[in-house]
């Protein structure tokens, strides 16, 4: 049996479950090169679709979150600029809050309506009572537009879908495991723990007091970045600032929550998570802001995941959803004596909803029984790059200042890489989610940091304390990070401390401040092209790791075919574009 995950919100995408295989998945993003892009999901539908061996045996379709709304996809209340989130602020939250004026946001931002967005029948009206309708009204939409009865369509818990999609994305999916999931909200709630054994999972506690992830957002804002998407940055900034500056701004976070056990209790309620903090807060350094943010989060945090394994007495944990994308948080995690086992899927944040919820379609459907475990063999779950390869192959033949190479080998291109060239890589199916795996990736030579300012330069534009990451061999893993309980992070989603060796091989794709590293710890089987890669990389320079960054522009989705490579490695100074069999390079870089 068949069956389709959607997310139809922030960012909205789709996938497939064949079988007991993830076989497909990817955010809309990816074809409509806006970022976090929240529109029906209609491009990422139709790929699933494509993927299917029998369009016909679709059984059911999961669709992620219980509540959603319609205001705020008539606006697209996630992909707002910083300005209007602001507004948002002053001009419905206060009133509601702090006047109990009754504010329609949808009239506030009348402005940036998007009314022609699928189905255009349905959003180039506004009423006021959709949004009492609209959760109905939207399965009804995803159902006609892929063609089933309404009744195969169903919703699926939010924080259900994060833990799904965490659990069977773990190695540990066929055991005993604490799946924990954690964001800045869902349906009610933003926080979850569940017990899992033998692929069933029974959840223990729900909460919607664990505000880390919502008030991580607002301070996101409060110091003049994007919400929903630019927390990343927070945390990159806070290891600049030193612990004893940092002091005042994390008291002042730790005033608002307590455990009892497993249990989050108020201290003190804030009335909000924008204008309290923004008083609170006053005259406090912007670093040290970051910092004292996010040493609560690690604080809480483990103190939480602590009392979990005390209670449960299940030291093999998973975490999901958006607060598992703090690196720095996971790492803390990772170091707890009390942590045997622990696993962070790739982008646990809403963009893996759409897997969790094709994967809870199949649990509902089966009456909460699972024959065989779901797997999700990988995160290569998107388009293959062959599509239109051919049209830009011909094109950079025709141009006297690249030179095309046809099957490149190996030593070839870490020869440009040592030189210290930066090679885009856009090869085979792209990687689902937020990190570039390998497929849709930036590769150079991590030794030297000078080549930080290089690929900012040249494409990358990235905020100056942001570091970038590796990837690393897994048999040159004990060499370059301290991971002695060997968790894997395939997926760039745990930070480590290096060692002496690693932060000298790595310098350029490690943290300046702290010196960790958010690796890509690379299996063989994961992606055996770029393993081999890597290898001959390491026979060359006796260094197993690469620094790896996402194949985009600053601001923009990563790139998804050859065409839209080819376009970044013509309007950019980037030096070299690796597609499958070919390798392209601009002379004036080489010679």
């Amino acid at each position: 049996m068949s069956f389709i995950g959607i997310n139809w919100d922030h960012p909205s995408g789709a996938s497939l479950l064949e079988g007991n295989k993830i076989k497909a998945g990817v955010c809309e993003e990816r074809f409509s090169r806006k970022k976090n892009d929240m529109a029906f999901p209609a491009n990422s539908i139709r790929y699933c679709m494509q993927c299917l061996d029998n369009p016909k045996k679709i059984e059911a379709v999961g669709v992620a979150s219980y509540e959603v709304s319609y205001s705020g996809m008539l606006y697209h209340y996630a992909t707002m600029e910083i300005a209007n989130h602001i507004r948002e602020q002053h001009e419905v939250w206060y009133p509601r809050i702090y006047e109990g004026k009754e504010v329609d946001d949808a009239l506030v931002f009348n402005d940036i309506w998007d009314t022609s967005q699928y189905p255009e029948t349905y959003w180039s009206t506004y009423n006021a009572s959709k949004r009492e309708t609209y959760a109905a009204d939207s399965l009804k939409i995803i159902a006609d537009f892929i063609g089933i009865e309404q009744s195969k369509v169903k919703r699926i818990e939010h924080h259900l879908c994060h833990a799904y999609y965490g659990y069977f994305a773990s190695p540990y999916r066929n055991e005993s495991a604490v799946v924990v999931t954690i964001d800045g909200f869902g349906d009610g709630l933003n926080a979850t723990i569940s017990v899992a054994e033998n692929g069933r999972l029974k959840r223990i506690y729900a909460t919607d007091k664990c505000v880390l992830g919502r008030i991580y957002r607002h301070i996101t804002l409060l110091l003049g970045m994007k919400p929903l998407e630019h927390e990343f940055k927070v945390m990159g900034l806070a290891p600049y600032a030193k612990k004893k500056h940092s002091q005042k701004a994390f008291e002042v976070f730790s005033q608002i929550l307590a455990l009892d056990g497993i249990e989050f209790r108020w201290k003190r309620k804030p009335k909000d998570s924008y204008f309290h903090f923004q008083r609170e807060l006053e005259g406090l350094r912007f670093d040290n802001i970051a910092a004292g943010l996010q040493w609560w989060l690690e604080d809480i945090l483990c103190q939480w995941i602590t009392n979990i394994i005390r209670e449960t007495k299940i030291d093999t944990i998973v975490i999901s959803g958006g607060v598992s994308m703090n690196i720095k948080a996971m790492g803390e995690v990772a170091k707890l004596p009390e942590v045997k086992r622990f696993f962070v899927p790739g982008s646990g944040s809403d963009d893996s909803n759409c897997i969790g919820a094709a994967i809870g379609a199949k649990i509902e459907r089966n009456e909460g029984k699972i024959e065989k475990s779901v797997i999700i063999p990988s995160l290569y779950l998107g388009p293959d790059v062959s599509d239109g390869l051919c049209d830009v192959i011909r094109s950079a033949e025709t141009k006297q200042e690249y030179i095309v190479y046809k099957n490149p080998i190996n030593k070839q291109i870490c020869e440009f890489l040592i030189k210290g060239l930066v090679i885009g890589r856009c090869v085979g199916r792209m990687e689902f989610g937020q990190r570039a795996l390998g497929n849709r990736s930036l590769f150079a030579d991590p030794i030297n940091p000078d080549i930080i300012a290089k690929i900012n330069s040249m494409i990358k534009n990235r905020d100056f304390w942001m570091p970038f990451a590796p990837v690393i061999l897994d048999k040159y893993v004990d060499r370059y990070i301290k991971n002695s309980k060997h968790i894997k992070s395939p997926h760039m989603t745990v930070g480590f401390e290096t060692t002496e060796e690693g932060y000298f091989c790595m310098k350029a794709a490690c943290h300046p401040a702290d010196k960790t590293a958010r690796p890509q710890i690379l299996c063989r089987d994961d992606n055996p092209d770029v393993y081999a890669l890597i290898e001959c990389f390491a026979d060359m320079t006796g260094r197993g790791a690469l620094l790896n960054t996402s194949f985009n522009l600053h601001g923009y989705p990563i790139v998804t075919t050859a065409a839209e490579a080819y376009e970044i490695f013509e309007s950019t100074e980037l030096e070299g574009l690796l597609l499958p069999n070919v390798l392209i390079m601009k002379k004036g870089k080489i010679i």
